[in-house]
């Protein structure tokens, strides 16, 4: 069955549905043209010139120069910067730069990172397999131990003079014997009082040490151990005193060593900053015809000689400055305290039948020197004379830890050994 031609209305409509087609079909291609132009980077690069094209360039230009008759052909002109020419002329020897602009589409930069999935990746488990960052061990620096300023104190006449060698060989020997003890007391929870008694050393020390968290507990160990090393080892640190014997020069030494590790400790630690100890050290000379005492602080050191009871050292309190009241009690120098301590040496000549006597201030503040002296009068057991020093001291307060070394000189009628 044919179908009826349109009437006017269907063309008229027809027309316009055509119209509308094409008008929406050219906005369409206008804006693809107008995003392909945005997305490009770079114009695109114009034809290059066939082979027949270059060679008809060449000829035109060789016909239309005019060169004189004698003038030689110019040389061709060195690779320098390209002369400035019309644009959109492309240069005959200038690689194409379509091809250019595809070879850099299409190879990959050498400077571009790999793919993600090509990183390599550190695992959980392979930590174990990479050395960690360590800080080297520095070297060893040795510490320097100042020399310290000493107060020579002569307590026999002759005491600093030299030894005769001859004078000594000849002479008998003098022997020594020690006991001692020490007891926290009644009213102290630890004992921070320390001793050394060393008889192949000839050695006899007493330290009282002051500081909380257990700090005068340690500092009085470390003095003791560090002179009593010092002597043992006969690695005595600093330099000698010109002016003193080397004796009294060493024990002054070997203290201000004990000064210095105490300070060492106190720096690495807090808790232990402003400890400190008292120090009353003995040493006897390998005749045992000298001692030397080298003292710091209020520990003391006592003689009994032919009945007579003798305080060899001073205080070292804020008395002896002027002070008075319960403050004067307090120390004026310490071990420990300070980079360089002033020491008092003592200079002392044995004889038989003497007995010394080191003690802390935990005996000579509960017993008066009357008491010390009849006690040790009346005991020869110095182990017995020890305990009942301490027993006296406990009884009349024990209000500070109590530290007590007996010393005995004797002689011998053994001949001196060659």
């Amino acid at each position: 069955m044919l179908r009826p031609a349109m009437n006017g209305i269907e063309a008229l409509v027809f027309v316009v549905l055509v119209a509308v087609v094409g008008v929406v079909a050219y906005a369409l291609g206008a804006r693809r043209g107008a995003s392909g132009a945005a997305s490009t980077s770079q114009p695109k690069a114009p034809t290059p010139p066939s082979k027949k094209e270059k060679e008809a360039n060449a000829n035109a230009a060789d016909e239309n120069a005019e060169p004189a008759a004698d003038e030689p052909a110019p040389a061709e002109p060195a690779a320098t910067e390209p002369a400035k020419r019309d644009e959109g002329a492309p240069a005959e020897d200038a690689p194409a730069p379509a091809a250019a602009a595809e070879s850099k589409s299409d190879a990959p930069s050498a400077e571009a990172p790999p793919p993600e999935d090509d990183m390599p990746k550190l695992w959980v488990e392979d930590d174990d397999e990479i050395d960690p960052t360590r800080v080297g061990a520095l070297p060893a620096i040795a510490r320097k131990v100042l020399q310290p300023p000493v107060e020579l104190v002569i307590v026999d006449e002759g005491a600093a003079d030299d030894e005769d060698a001859a004078s000594a060989a000849s002479a008998p020997l003098l022997l020594i014997t020690a006991s001692a003890q020490t007891d926290t007391g009644l009213r102290r929870k630890r004992n921070e009082d320390s001793l050394v008694v060393n008889v192949e050393a000839n050695l006899f020390v007493v330290a009282d040490g002051m500081g909380g968290h257990r700090g005068g507990e340690l500092a009085s160990k470390l003095a003791v151990k560090a002179l009593e090393e010092a002597f043992v080892t006969g690695t005595i640190e600093g330099t000698p005193h010109a002016s003193l014997p080397a004796d009294a020069s060493e024990i002054a030494r070997a203290l201000q060593m004990a000064n210095a590790t105490i300070l060492e400790t106190a720096e690495h630690r807090r808790d232990l900053e402003g400890m400190g100890t008292t120090v009353c050290a003995a040493r006897f000379t390998s005749s045992r015809r000298r001692m030397w005492i080298a003292h710091v602080g209020d520990s003391r050191c006592y003689r009994l000689r032919d009945g007579v009871f003798t305080q060899l050292t001073n205080d070292h309190t804020m008395a002896e400055h002027g002070v008075t009241g319960p403050e004067s009690l307090q120390l004026s120098r310490a071990v420990g305290v300070w980079a360089t301590i002033p020491v008092d040496v003592l200079a002392v000549m044995p004889r038989p039948g003497d007995v010394y006597l080191l003690c802390s201030d935990g005996l000579t503040k509960m017993l008066t020197d009357d008491i010390i002296g009849n006690v040790l009068r009346g005991e020869e057991d110095m182990k017995a004379a020890v305990e009942r020093l301490i027993l006296f001291a406990n009884a009349r307060g024990g209000k500070d830890n109590i530290t007590v070394i007996l010393v005995r000189v004797s002689s011998t009628a053994a001949e001196p050994s060659s």
